[in-house]
């Protein structure tokens, strides 16, 4: 008899419905300003119909006068991001306030009318139904260090999610080393259960890391920007294949970043990309032609 039972687990278990999964491409800095419907379409073929996800650096506003360095992104703009399959879009970062008091509030509903979820800030965690998994993607801003209820507020996410993406916001000079904050802030999250942790800000590369259940990217510099208030173009995306509780695969993809109205597109030297990541500390680098797996 027990040897029946043996086989009839055996053969359940080769007939078990495959894990449910979902990919996902996440993007660093994005600026659109008032510029036409083409400074991403290049990067469509680089990330393959992933879900996408980003840092929408300025709030969706009309014009701003230019006083002083104020960043905005026109509504007409979101339709870049939506063709692009961006789902979700952070809005906690040092330009949220750059169109007054009520600038986040305005964002979240513009990103709402185009099929996008705010993250962040006002707008709080954003959860994501994505093939049968909930995915939970938060955002905080470090430009005043590490939020003290972070922790708390990782893991209401991850308990409430399938899936946890924490994306982070730090400021300073371009650096390929991680600010104190943001290595706080990452070991937090880590530790909260996230599966998926970015940073961008800097507008600069940082190394990227496997560990246990998460996949880390310290900096994924800028994918466009309207003005020329950065010069950073070396940048990646990060494509990953989760499950739930866990990273199961992730890739590099080196991009070129949009620089003051310039198509985003991928990087034409990869393999200097690749060099830089590892030189800087990165985990083992998988090269595959323009991309690279970790």
């Amino acid at each position: 008899m027990a040897a029946v039972i043996a086989t009839i687990a055996t053969l359940a278990a080769c007939h078990r419905a495959p894990e449910k999964s979902a990919d996902l491409w996440l993007g660093g800095d994005v600026n659109l300003g008032d510029a036409g419907k083409t400074q991403l379409q290049d990067i469509a073929s680089m990330v393959q119909g992933a879900v996408g996800i980003v840092n929408l650096e300025g709030p969706v506003a009309e014009r701003l006068p230019q006083d002083h360095l104020r960043l905005w992104n026109a509504v007409p703009a979101l339709s870049e991001l939506s063709a692009l399959n961006v789902r979700v879009a952070g809005i906690a970062n040092n330009h949220a306030g750059d169109a007054g008091a009520d600038g986040q509030e305005q964002t979240a509903r513009h990103l709402r009318d185009n099929g996008i979820v705010p993250a962040g800030g006002t707008a709080g965690v954003a959860f994501l139904p994505v093939n049968g998994m909930l995915v939970a993607v938060t955002e905080h801003d470090l430009t005043q260090k590490v939020p003290p209820n972070l922790e708390a507020e990782l893991a209401t996410a991850r308990q409430h999610s399938d899936v946890l993406v924490a994306s982070f916001h730090v400021t300073g000079p371009p650096s390929y080393l991680p600010r104190p904050e943001l290595q706080r802030a990452v070991e937090i999250a880590y530790h909260a259960g996230a599966n998926v942790i970015v940073a961008h800000g800097t507008h600069a590369l940082g190394p990227v890391e496997r560990r246990s259940h998460a996949v880390i990217a310290w900096g994924l510099g800028n994918v466009v920007f309207a003005c020329d208030c950065t010069q950073e173009e070396d940048a990646m995306l990060l494509r990953v294949t989760v499950q739930r509780d866990k990273a199961v695969s992730a890739e590099v993809l080196p991009l070129r970043a949009g620089i003051d109205n310039r198509r985003a597109e991928p990087a034409s030297e990869a393999n200097a990309i690749f060099d830089l990541l590892e030189a800087i500390g990165s985990s083992k680098l998988s090269r595959q032609e323009n991309r690279a797996s970790f």
